[in-house]
This record gives C-alpha cells, sequence and structure tokens, in this order.
C-alpha cells in the first residue's frame, strides 16, 4: 500500500549549478523577517487559491520531460487539488487526510494518516501554497535566497523516511506580494518535478464539492 501510495504522488510530480549563479544570493536575518511578513500577510487573506499550472517532470530514465498542464485549487486550510487536463484528464485531491486519485473511472483513496511520510508531505505542500511557512516546524531545515525574479526557499527533509525520497524542495515566490511562482521536488532518485504557476487568482469562488474524496 505504502509504495502504491508513493507511486500515484510522485508519478505526476534543474540542478545545483543554479546556486552557483553569481545573482543568487542569501537573505540576512532582517530580510528573511521583512519576507516572513510578506508571507503571513498573504497566508492571513488567502482563503482560497486558484492557478494555472504545467508540470515538468524529469526522469534519467527518460530523454525528454514529461510536459503536463491543469488547474490547482486551494481552500483553507487543508483541501488541494492538481486538476490535470493535458496530456490526460486526471485528479489528484487531498482534502484533510485523505487523498483521491481519480483518472478515466479509476478511483483510488488512501488514508494519509496511515503513511507518516505523505502526511509530511501533505503539510509541507499546503504551507508552500499558503504562504506560511512557519507551519513545518523542526523537521526541515530552511534557508531562504533571493535572485533577480524574487525569494527562494529552500526546504531540506530532516526526517530520515522523508529524505530517502526528497532531497530538497526549492519554493520560488513573487519579491513584492510573496505569490508562489514555481515550486521544485528534487527527489532521492535523481528525478525532479517542478510546478510552474500562472494566472493566479486569489479568494475566488471554489467549493467544496471540488474537493470531493468518495
Amino acid at each position: 500500500m505504502k509504495k502504491t501510495l508513493l507511486a500515484f504522488f510522485f508519478l505526476f510530480y534543474t540542478s545545483a549549478a543554479l546556486w552557483s549563479q553569481s545573482d543568487i544570493k542569501k537573505l540576512t536575518s532582517s530580510e528573511i523577517s521583512v519576507f516572513d511578513l510578506k508571507l503571513k500577510s498573504r497566508a492571513e487573506k488567502t482563503v482560497t487559491l486558484v492557478a494555472d499550472f504545467r508540470q515538468e517532470k524529469k526522469m534519467d530514465m527518460l530523454k525528454n520531460k514529461m510536459i503536463s498542464k491543469g488547474e490547482f485549487k486551494y481552500k483553507r486550510e487543508d483541501k488541494m487539488g492538481f486538476f490535470y487536463s493535458s496530456p490526460m484528464v486526471y485528479h489528484m485531491i487531498i482534502n484533510g487526510q485523505w487523498l483521491r486519485a481519480f483518472s478515466n473511472g479509476s478511483n483510488m483513496v488512501f488514508d494519509l494518516n496511515n503513511n507518516p511520510v505523505m502526511k509530511e508531505i501533505r503539510g509541507l505542500i499546503s504551507a508552500s501554497f499558503s504562504g506560511n511557512l512557519s507551519r513545518v516546524g523542526s523537521n526541515y531545515k530552511i534557508e531562504y535566497f533571493s535572485d533577480n525574479e524574487g525569494i527562494i526557499v529552500s526546504v531540506v527533509p530532516l526526517n530520515r523516511q522523508l529524505a530517502s525520497i526528497i532531497t530538497e524542495i526549492r519554493i520560488y515566490f513573487g519579491r513584492q506580494n510573496a505569490e508562489i511562482r514555481r515550486l521544485k521536488i528534487e527527489e532521492r532518485s535523481g528525478s525532479t518535478t517542478e510546478y510552474i504557476f500562472s494566472n493566479q487568482r486569489i479568494n475566488t469562488d471554489v467549493h467544496d464539492e471540488d474537493f470531493k474524496i468518495r
């Protein structure tokens, strides 16, 4: 069950050279405080978020990236869904402790409480999209950087189970209003998955029916 759940989760999830570029700088403690205030302000104002997304998955065994597109929906504070429309219709919905994977009439539901690794990942992704990184606790090493486009937050798992799967998550935020623009997940296997968000709408109509599990 654990392997099946992880396979579904990562089926739909660049490099160290990025950090060596001269335009990447580590934030000072005062700069981090200013940015954290922006994150908290945005989180307090964000009840729902809807955005278009493009997913790029890179695997060593494949020459070209796997490209998927769809719509992302978030509702405070534990509902989120990736609604893929291309190259196939696929829904991955998280509602509280439950994860639902749905495609072409096939429906699978998992209890995240039975898998502490997946539960941690759920919490981290939720904190990332809400902009409330204070929720992640002491299970991660968090560092802040800036480049010409905005703020980059590096999240490295310290939990042994999670670190055996994910080596780092990078969250790219806009500088002015701290909106999340990209999310990159680097796996221990060498695969990377990047979500690029566009056309973001905050506090638009998002219904609980969108996150129906059963």
